[in-house]
């Protein structure tokens, strides 16, 4: 190779990198807040959700390092433990970013993580797009638009749906396999097999909600070219590439889903409980979490079941209506029947409109019952409606590019007049992680490793900043509770440990409501609770009424607490028990 054609390939590799880190800039701008401080300060302070994923970051690099289970903790609602594999525990992120966790601690990570899928997702979306729309800026305008869509960042809290980057690098390999087939089979499949696995260890739910568009995109393409894909040859090509892709990605999901379908603490039927859903005026109306909203919209987009997450605005489906006028090409026909198949999904199983339900059925209704899919939460299918108009409008932009002359102007005033409308109106919030310094600080060993330690505030979806306090102190001690999914006595899905007399105790105290009284029944049931669990320490940490959490607790032991390092701290608790009479 010459100088001159070295040169070309090295300027023709350069733009992905540079948009790479322009992605993770933006990504970085939008989560500056948590980057104040970024080992200290998150999301809703490392509490709810936050506090969920920020636990499951710090479990894998403890179970690697202990031999413990990947998928399986009995750290959480002691005792049965809890099944990761039905709580989107994202064991791939939490072994690549594994050094990370164990140099500067789980909300370092989770903080890397709010970055990351942001910005790749941005940049896989840029990337297949390409494979239709060589040009870069096109291509990295429709990448803006999915990895920073309402969508995505309105699921900033739950990565397993926002680090969405594999969605569209999964549909591209669909697209190779059934149209382009320039790779051979034998490379191909087991590619889109490895992506599969990597997914399932990312979010299953994107896994299944992907499955289902690659299912829709060989219908679609059925439709739009049936020649092209019939042929012998092709369909021959196809079969073998899936069949080499189930085998890989069988492989690898061989495991996760024997624990998840067969393992300790598995549960059976739909774990999403309530249906979140978009309103059609969603699509054009900003919520408060857009630049563009006003107090009217954003009070309008309130009341809708599916929030801000279908919003695209006016100007982008305008552009779509715009490629009307290149309906002869077979990406745009394709796109836009994909797109409208995921906005409609998206709408769940009955139209909604202005935030009312209306009595016309969608499409969505039939999925509604299947196994596996019946979990999607609908509202979520709007990053698949990103994702296709990001690529309808990368060809847009592209074709009036290609003009040349005034029409450049024409296609960079476009641009800025859809992407706009989506600018969020403000960074995530986030706040200082309140962690007691016991749990940071060798105060911590108080609690002798692998003990079973009741941390109060009692963790559950109301309160979980126990589950941060246990990840910051590095699994240390094995704790009740938890803001998990966990299945009832008959297998039913239930977020959070279940209920007895203790956990409503607590849950009342901590919302404000008066303590129980402390009768004789009432001592011995708690005992009977505290003996169930394994109980060896009991932890008051910072919380409201903690005053009243920490009397009840005074008189239900007998015994005052030391205060230590932010927390009081009961070690060996044992509840004192009024006799039961001797019968004559």
């Amino acid at each position: 190779m010459t100088a001159r054609g070295l040169a070309d390939r090295l300027r023709a590799a350069a733009p992905p990198p540079l948009f790479l880190l322009a992605f993770l800039g933006l990504a970085l701008l939008l989560y500056a807040p948590a980057w104040s401080s970024p080992a200290t300060t998150t999301l809703r302070r490392g509490d709810g959700d936050a506090a969920i994923i920020i636990w499951f970051l710090r479990w894998i690099p403890f179970a690697v390092e202990h031999g413990r289970d990947l998928l399986f903790s009995d750290h959480l609602n002691v005792p049965g433990g809890v099944n990761l594999m039905w709580n989107a525990s994202l064991p791939l992120l939490g072994l690549v970013l594994m050094p990370l966790t164990s140099r500067w601690g789980p909300v370092l990570t989770f903080n890397v993580v709010l970055v990351l899928a942001n910005g790749l997702s941005a940049w896989a979306a840029y990337l297949a797009i390409r494979r239709f729309v060589p040009a870069h800026l096109a291509a990295a305008a429709g990448g803006l638009v999915f990895g920073f869509s309402p969508a995505i960042r309105g699921q900033s809290n739950h990565p397993h749906i926002s680090f969405a980057f594999l969605v569209p690098l999964l549909l591209l390999a669909v697209h190779e396999i059934l149209v382009r087939q320039r790779r051979p089979p034998w490379l191909a499949g087991p590619l889109l097999g490895l992506l599969a696995g990597c997914q399932l260890l990312i979010g299953e739910e994107l896994l299944a909600a992907t499955v289902l568009f690659g299912v829709l995109l060989l219908l679609v393409l059925l439709v739009s070219c049936p020649g092209a894909l019939l042929d012998q040859r092709r369909v021959a090509h196809a079969v073998l590439a899936f069949a080499l892709a189930g085998a890989v990605g069988g492989l690898i999901a061989a495991r996760p889903l024997a624990v998840q379908f067969a393992g300790p603490q598995r549960v059976s039927g739909d774990i999403t409980r309530a249906t979140y859903a978009n309103d059609l005026l969603g699509f054009v109306t900003p919520g408060s979490p857009q630049l563009l909203s006003s107090p009217r919209t954003a009070g309008q987009v309130r009341g809708f079941a599916g929030g801000n997450a279908a919003y695209l605005g006016v100007p982008l489906l305008l552009v779509l209506l715009a490629l009307v006028r290149g309906w002869s090409r077979p990406v745009v026909r394709v796109g836009t029947a994909m797109l409208l198949l995921a906005a409609v999904f998206s709408m769940g199983t009955r139209l909604r409109v202005g935030g009312r339900a209306t009595t016309v059925s969608l499409p969505w209704a039939p999925f509604d019952d299947l196994p596996v899919i019946a979990n999607l939460i609908p509202s979520r299918l709007a990053m698949y409606t990103a994702l296709f108009a990001g690529l309808l409008l990368a060809v847009f932009l592209e074709a009036v590019w290609q003009g040349g002359g005034w029409r450049r102007v024409a296609a960079v005033s476009v641009a800025v007049a859809v992407l706009v409308p989506l600018l969020p109106a403000r960074p995530v919030p986030a706040g200082k992680v309140d962690t007691p310094a016991f749990f940071t600080t060798a105060a911590v060993r108080r609690l002798p490793q692998g003990s079973v330690a009741l941390v109060l505030p009692f963790a559950n979806r109301r309160a979980a900043k126990a589950m941060t306090w246990q990840a910051e102190a590095g699994m240390r001690f094995r704790m009740t509770g938890g803001y998990v999914i966990v299945p009832t006595p008959d297998g039913r899905p239930r977020f959070d440990a279940n209920p007895n007399s203790a956990t409503r105790a607590f849950g009342a105290i901590q919302r404000g409501l008066p303590a129980p009284e402390l009768t004789g029944e009432m001592r011995r049931t708690l005992a009977a609770n505290l003996a169930g669990w394994g109980v060896d320490a009991v932890v008051v940490g910072p919380m409201p009424h903690q005053g009243t959490m920490v009397r009840f607790l005074t008189d239900l032991l007998d015994k005052r607490p030391t205060l230590v390092d932010g927390v009081y701290l009961w070690t060996n608790p044992e509840v004192r028990t009024p006799r039961t009479p001797a019968r004559t």
